[in-house]
């Protein structure tokens, strides 16, 4: 039997969203049509379209129009920061600045370098101890200050996909549009938990994957306040406001607004839930493993340990064998551990970095899951320990010669 807490990387499909795909592929087989097409089929095909969006929109405290389709979260933050800094740039040659969180997915970090190439500054906040990102900028004496106004967009995330903290977006945005900037926030980690409404943020933009909700892998949307400046690199046929082109994935939007509406009616009772189950794990952790975060500044749903460990690839070997999947906090890519950026600019050393875990619960998540996470952790750590004693011998005898 296998135990998944690996939710914030990518959750189960939800059975409403597989019966929401599989009946409007069935009904586009039927009656075949591009949504863009004026005969029977086309009409049809926009109707499902514009029905998924409608729901999706009162999801999301948003108005059905400022939906926009893409192909997920990723697509939504490359297009929520660049297309809008593209924008306020071609209005004013001044707004050169994009501003970002500490905290913020690597779809929107990465970003750096095309807005880099593109002649774009690029500000990062910086993160308490707390793991909560700043406000604020360009009021202080501080030389890595940058000047105000010059902010085209700044992005923040809601809650950090990685520690789990929750980020102040509210007072972000304020700031931001008290610059003359648009806000940019990807609430995919908080809707499960968090009562999001894109109205009530108060931001421009957000974006949101499907797959973080239920609904397949390959959907998502960037929502966006109507009249403000987009210049998109992805130009085509026009299609969703001439913002995303492409013929768009009806089905799997059908799939999103039935994946996103069960979540919303379930948020409160799993909020509680979960809340519950981290409190249980937290109750439980053996000595010399902590929560990174206090719990008050965190979702319920992501746990971010602190190991007595710097090797945790012996940890996550030691999970999988258990048949648990749990997620390190730093990234490890073809065999080569890095400490986790995010950690490190909280003021933890490389190795503190290093021996971090994260846990996050899904819909699915159950206390005997829990249980069985608590009972492997012993022995994920011992081998864990077990590595950092080796790896210390091999440098001691790399000294000696």
């Amino acid at each position: 039997m296998s135990v998944y807490l690996d939710h914030a990387a990518t959750t189960p499909l939800r059975e409403c969203a597989l019966e929401a795909w599989t009946r409007a592929q069935r009904d586009l087989s039927a009656s075949p049509g591009n949504p863009a097409a004026l005969h029977f089929g086309g009409r049809r095909a926009r109707r499902m379209l514009e029905d998924a969006r409608e729901q999706v929109g009162a999801c999301l405290g948003a108005d059905m129009h400022e939906v926009i389709f893409t192909s997920g979260a990723t697509e939504s933050d490359a297009l929520g920061v660049m297309a809008a800094a593209r924008a306020m740039r071609s209005r004013d040659a001044g707004r050169d600045l994009i501003v970002v969180s500490g905290a913020e997915h690597d779809a929107v970090a990465n970003q750096r370098q095309v807005a880099a190439r593109e002649g774009f500054s690029w500000h990062v906040l910086p993160l308490g101890a707390d793991g909560v990102s700043d406000t604020d900028w360009g009021t202080g004496p501080g030389a890595g200050s940058p000047p105000t106004g010059r902010v085209a967009v700044g992005s923040m995330t809601l809650v950090s996909s990685e520690i789990g903290t929750i980020q102040p977006v509210e007072g972000f945005a304020s700031r931001v549009h008290a610059d003359g900037g648009l806000a940019h926030s990807d609430v995919a980690q908080a809707i499960a938990t968090m009562d999001v409404s894109f109205r009530r943020m108060g931001v421009d933009l957000m974006s949101v994957g499907g797959h973080k909700v239920g609904a397949p892998a390959g959907i998502g949307v960037l929502v966006a306040t109507r009249g403000i400046p987009m210049v998109t690199d992805r130009p085509g046929g026009g299609h969703e406001r001439a913002i995303r082109s492409g013929t768009p994935d009806v089905a799997g939007a059908c799939a999103l607004a039935a994946a996103l509406d069960e979540t919303v009616r379930e948020r409160p009772a799993f909020a509680r839930r979960s809340r519950q189950l981290r409190e249980h794990l937290l109750t439980h952790l053996p000595l010399g493993v902590e929560a990174t975060v206090e719990e008050s500044a965190s979702s319920s749903a992501i746990i971010h340990l602190s190991l007595p460990t710097a090797r945790p690839e012996a940890v996550l070997m030691a999970f999988d064998m258990a048949g648990i999947a749990v997620s390190a906090g730093s990234a490890c890519h073809a065999g080569v551990t890095r400490p986790s950026e995010i950690v490190m600019a909280m003021g933890r050393s490389e190795e503190q970095a290093l021996g971090v875990l994260r846990v996050s619960l899904g819909h699915e998540t159950t206390s005997a899951d829990i249980d069985a996470f608590l009972a492997a952790l012993p022995v994920a750590i011992r081998a864990g320990a077990a590595l950092d004693g080796v790896a210390h011998v091999r440098n001691e005898r790399n000294e000696e010669r």
